[in-house]
């Protein structure tokens, strides 16, 4: 099987455009036929040549892939044992380069079942940095769609490790919160699902008053309780970073522009009165002189999945964060958005969220680039006195 994998790594390394699709082809029938070995070990190789540079026309990275995406989609446990042996190969940079550990375990948890993955992953405690890096990803993307994990005492284990190690996704909980419930996975859900997000319309009714789906949203009563405000920014770039964490690798990888204010109010608002308040502010994406953007109310539940959807994808360029890291990134936002400290324990954080009046705002302006990625949502603080204002835009 070696020099037989060998030899098919040289055509491809030739430049052999036919070859790629080819093996492409060969790739996912062998794994359907339950050789993995022989996919691992053409994972493995390939991996070896991407990590000596000897990938010049990016053939093996693309077919490693490939491999790497049909074993651990694979519902049987042997491909998950594959693919874990792939990974603690000394070329695991090699691999890294084709997926990251973070895509590999989310394809992994909505492919393989729980029993199968706590006992080929997490069966021993993984050793190899890249395995224990995949093995912490896929203990968070499980949480997403077993809804919680916390019943399998090896899971409960290695999330002991890693709170001990300091690792990032420690701070996670190994079960969904009330506001994330609408995350979970489907059943049978199509490979390319993820959460929707609808539309923003237009304003509605706000405050408990206005049962009259016709009454305005911003009446001239609240135009005058707005119009004795005096709106002061406030934000930091502390703040503006935490605020901002959904949408950081817009900024790292790809072409994206965030704009995260915060403003004080020397009285507290209601909720009903928040449209009116907003139509003062000076936010960066509309400027005064411009159209006002559309406002709605929101909740917790739909900021979250807003945020998480736009950690979890791509962004114009590079990748996405994935399950694991999108929903860390989504509750450091969240916490941002909410005045939260920045050390504080997500519980603590979702309380905050419970107390935020949460809204949408339309992104109709020429700030945004309108293409596919545009998001905007607004905070008022419990108490009425803080609001927190998240844009960001992304463009190819």
């Amino acid at each position: 099987m070696g020099k037989d994998i060998t030899r098919t790594v040289d055509v491809l390394c030739e430049d052999d455009d036919a070859e790629v699709f080819v093996l492409r082809a060969e790739v996912e029938s062998r794994v359907a036929a339950g050789e993995f070995d022989w996919a691992g070990g053409l994972a493995v190789e390939l991996a070896a040549r991407v990590g000596a540079g000897a990938d010049r026309t990016g053939h093996c990275g693309a077919v490693m892939y490939w491999a790497l995406h049909a074993l651990a989609a694979h519902p049987e446990a042997g491909s998950l044992q594959a693919l874990v042996r792939v990974l603690e190969s000394p070329h695991h940079g090699g691999v890294e380069r084709a997926a990251s550990p973070s895509h590999l375990a989310a394809v992994v948890a909505r492919s393989h079942r729980i029993e199968d993955i706590v006992g080929v992953v997490f069966g021993r405690a993984p050793e190899a940095a890249c395995v224990r890096e995949f093995a912490a990803c896929l203990l968070h993307e499980s949480v997403l769609v077993q809804g919680e994990v916390d019943g399998h005492p090896a899971l409960r284990a290695f999330a002991g490790t890693l709170l001990a190690e300091g690792h990032p996704l420690a701070v996670l909980p190994l079960s969904l919160l009330p506001e994330e419930h609408g995350l979970r996975r489907p059943p049978g859900a199509a490979d390319d699902w993820t959460w929707t997000v609808p539309p923003v319309g237009p304003v509605g009714p706000v405050g408990p008053e206005a049962a009259d789906p016709h009454e305005p949203a911003v009446t001239p009563a609240a135009r005058r309780r707005a119009a004795a405000l005096d709106p002061a920014e406030t934000g930091t770039p502390a703040t503006a970073d935490a605020m901002g964490a959904a949408v950081e690798h817009w900024l790292a990888h790809s072409n994206g522009t965030v704009a995260a204010q915060e403003f004080w109010l020397p009285d507290p608002v209601a909720r009903e009165d928040f449209p009116a308040v907003f139509e003062l502010l000076p936010l960066t994406p509309w400027p005064a002189d411009g159209a006002r953007p559309k406002l709605q109310p929101s909740n917790a539940d739909l900021s979250l999945r807003i945020l998480l959807t736009a950690a979890y994808r791509a962004p114009a360029y590079g990748r996405g964060r994935y399950g694991a890291y999108g929903r860390l990134a989504a509750w450091r936002s969240l916490g941002g958005l909410t005045g939260s400290p920045a050390d504080a324990p997500v519980a603590e954080v979702a309380e905050l969220v419970r107390r935020t009046s949460w809204f949408r705002v339309g992104t109709s302006s020429p700030w945004f680039h309108d293409v596919a990625w545009d998001l905007a949502v607004a905070a008022l603080r419990p108490g009425g006195q803080e609001i927190a204002v998240l844009a960001a835009t992304d463009t190819d």
